[in-house]
């Protein structure tokens, strides 16, 4: 389940399918400017219903305390279903297709997932050659 401001969770859903394919059990609901909140709440709503109960669901968002976050919160906990959810902030691409190629959404399977993605955030540094140094 991917969510979050914009079109930011639609946009990883379709980079993830040109790596995977199709990825109809990948559900989106994004908080656009021309939806109110309280538009974007029923849509999440419903998609929070059409999931199997019982089972783990991992729900990505865009930024920790945001609408998209905090509304996840609140349904998840209404339906009581946040004991089985990882609600997680800071979704990326290379989060998300760690989770798509992972056998299960339990929380530990989502915590190894989650420092796989940290540890892909790198910053490209040119190697400085030595002066000293021949060819």
């Amino acid at each position: 389940m991917l969510v979050s401001h914009g079109t930011m969770a639609e946009g990883l859903r379709r980079a993830a399918e040109m790596v995977f394919g199709s990825l109809p059990d990948v559900r989106h609901v994004c908080l656009s400017e021309d939806k109110g909140i309280a538009q974007f709440e029923a849509e999440l709503s419903a998609v929070f219903e059409e999931l199997p109960g019982g089972e783990p669901v991992a729900v990505l968002c865009d930024v920790n305390g945001g609408s998209p976050y905090n509304t996840s919160l609140r349904l998840l906990e209404q339906m009581g279903r946040l004991e089985t959810a990882s609600v997680v902030s800071g979704m990326n691409l290379p989060l998300l297709l760690v989770l798509l190629m992972a056998e299960d959404s339990g929380r530990e399977t989502v915590k190894a997932a989650i420092d796989g993605a940290r540890d892909s955030i790198q910053m490209f540094e040119p190697r400085q050659e030595d002066e000293d140094e021949e060819l």
